[in-house]
């Protein structure tokens, strides 16, 4: 009954505009012998909006009749009456029934409707964007020296040996000869590629997956590239990284007692062969395992608060002996790096570009598009000497 109510109280506020309206429009005849423009359509437009919410209403009543006339009559029309309800309680019957507009129409889905408990016709909610995978942070590439090259190859020149024999000489004595050699060093550039094959119409209708595919193409191309500066073993289409043979110091663990001592070797190690050592790199477990090593059995303090590890950027970077701690995966388990910024650069041809082809295999015929990401470049490691590595199974 409060339906019905609603609806007839609609009904008379929709039959007194109409009222008034033509009341105005013959009062303008009898007076000018014609009714204004603005009048009439007032009137003409009142009509209108009048039986289009009678045509609505008389097809709800038929949808009510018709889901009752089916059976399961208590769940089919309480479901037909959410229909009406929904109508009568929209924003659009209300400023409608309240005179602010000249017509009311309310749009509903046709699963907005329960009419059981299976939620197979509940309307779902879409979440914007796409959940992401973990993305793994590219902590050592901001901390190497960067270089371009126009060229598919590049030689430099790097000292071999020093020996100096300067030394005070009497007058007239002959003077000490210091020996300087060098050698020359080809670094080829590589290409690191990948590719996917994705459904033409999903990047069709997603602009957000688009982007989102650029994305990870791009850093899996970046991580890859961090990963051969450190481990690249120089042979096949990789890099000569910093672990590759020849291109590192290996400083004996023996008697360093622990993961500080071993650090703390190898700094001055750096410091020794006269270079300025800048950073360490430690993979995540190692330097967990590091961050928690009691000092003594029984003693609750740890190691690494007793001056060998202070903390900056509010916590956020570790300094072991003075030197940042950089933080990465890509760094092998196991190693501890340290390294002068001089000691290397890496080499752009190409930064990494992602780029997409529907012209490639039976894209045409399977309505794909191969996504490429790809970047060209090399890595040179000029000084070696400024580059130490200590294995943590060593440590005695």
């Amino acid at each position: 009954m409060e339906l019905k109510a609603e609806v007839q109280a609609g009904f008379d506020a929709i039959d007194k505009k109409v009222g008034e309206a033509l009341a105005k429009h013959d009062a303008e005849v009898l007076e000018m012998g014609k009714a204004s423009k603005a009048t009439s359509d007032n009137l003409k437009a009142l009509t209108s909006d009048h039986k289009s919410m009678h045509d609505q209403l008389i097809a709800m009543g038929d949808q009510i009749t018709d889901l009752a006339q089916k059976g399961t009559e208590s769940k089919e029309v309480q479901a037909s009456q959410g229909i009406g309800s929904l109508f009568v309680a929209s924003d659009a019957f209300a400023d409608f029934k309240n005179g602010n507009t000249g017509r009311a129409r309310a749009t509903f889905e046709n699963n907005t409707i329960v009419t059981g408990g299976d939620n197979s016709v509940t309307r779902h909610d879409q979440l914007a964007g796409v959940v992401p995978g973990a993305f793994r942070q590219l902590t050592v590439m901001p901390t190497v020296s960067q270089g371009q090259t126009s060229s598919n190859i590049v030689y430099y020149s790097r000292e071999l040996a020093w020996t100096n024999n300067a030394a005070g000489t009497a007058e007239g004595a002959t003077k000490p000869e210091s020996d300087l050699t060098f050698e020359e060093v080809t670094t080829p550039i590589r290409t690191i590629p990948h590719f996917i094959k994705v459904s033409k119409q999903a990047l069709d209708d997603s602009t957000f997956l688009s982007s989102y595919i650029d994305r990870r193409m791009a850093h899996g191309v970046n991580n890859k590239v961090e990963q051969q500066i450190i481990s690249g073993d120089g042979t096949g289409q990789n890099y000569s990284g910093w672990l590759d043979a020849g291109n590192f110091v290996e400083v004996d663990p023996a008697g360093t007692t622990d993961i500080y001592g071993l650090a703390n070797k190898m700094k001055y190690a750096v410091i020794g062969a006269d270079y300025q050592p800048d950073y360490f790199y430690i993979n995540p477990a190692d330097w967990s395992t590091a961050e928690t090593i009691r000092r003594a059995a029984g003693d609750a303090a740890f190691v690494a608060a007793s001056g060998a590890v202070t903390y900056v950027n509010n916590g956020l970077t570790p300094l072991l002996w003075g030197l940042p701690v950089v933080l990465s995966n890509n760094v092998p388990a196991g190693s501890i790096i340290c390294k002068s910024f001089d000691a290397d650069m890496h080499l752009n041809r190409m930064n990494t570009v992602v780029e997409m082809f529907e012209q490639d295999g039976d894209n045409v015929q399977t309505n794909l598009v191969t996504v490429r990401a790809e970047m060209r470049g090399a890595e040179a490691v000029m000084v070696p000497a400024a580059i130490t590595r200590g294995l943590i199974s060593g440590i005695t």
